[in-house]
């Protein structure tokens, strides 16, 4: 058994205090973990494409301590390699996920937060060794849109649920 998840959320950058508190009740909500909130850290510039004017998620995601479950939180434009842009990454099975709140965002506040929470719930979902769902409804359906962030739910389906439960109890 892997004992009690800890999750914690490290914001980059300088983040509103609302969406970060919104987005530990968020995971609270959605997993049974103890959640801590760290202490803000600066953007490593390393990690910055001036041809892009993007930071790569890959990067950043490499300079997040692994202990735990680390769950960077960033509102800068990231991308992955091949790709435009991400929302957000993970290691699959590993330990360390981010998440871009910069493409996220709505002038509804409540909207920024439910997606920020969403984006969040699926990367953990990778680190906890799921890949995309298929279930349109899940959490873990991947999102290439903004239209498909809002579609989605922002819990797993019951089929990834279970797949996390035994994950857990290894």
């Amino acid at each position: 058994m892997r004992g009690v998840m800890r999750i914690l959320i490290q914001p980059i950058g300088d983040l509103e205090e609302d969406l970060i508190f919104s987005l530990e009740r968020g995971l609270a909500d959605r997993f049974n973990a103890q959640i801590s909130i760290l202490a803000p850290t600066t953007l490593d510039m390393s990690c910055f494409n001036p041809m892009r004017y993007q930071f790569n998620s890959t990067c950043l995601l490499r300079k997040l301590k692994p202990v735990w479950i680390t769950l960077g939180v960033t509102d800068r434009d990231i991308y992955a390699d091949r790709m435009n842009f991400v929302f957000g990454e993970a290691e699959l099975n590993g330990n360390r996920a981010i998440v871009s709140i910069y493409r996220l965002r709505s002038m509804d506040s409540r909207v920024t937060e439910e997606r920020l929470i969403k984006e969040a719930v699926h990367e953990i979902g990778h680190v906890l060794g799921l890949k995309h769902c298929r279930n349109r409804s899940c959490v873990m359906s991947f999102s290439n849109s903004l239209a498909e962030v809002d579609i989605k739910g922002s819990y797993f389906c019951a089929s990834c649920a279970s797949k996390i439960r035994a994950y857990l109890k290894e």
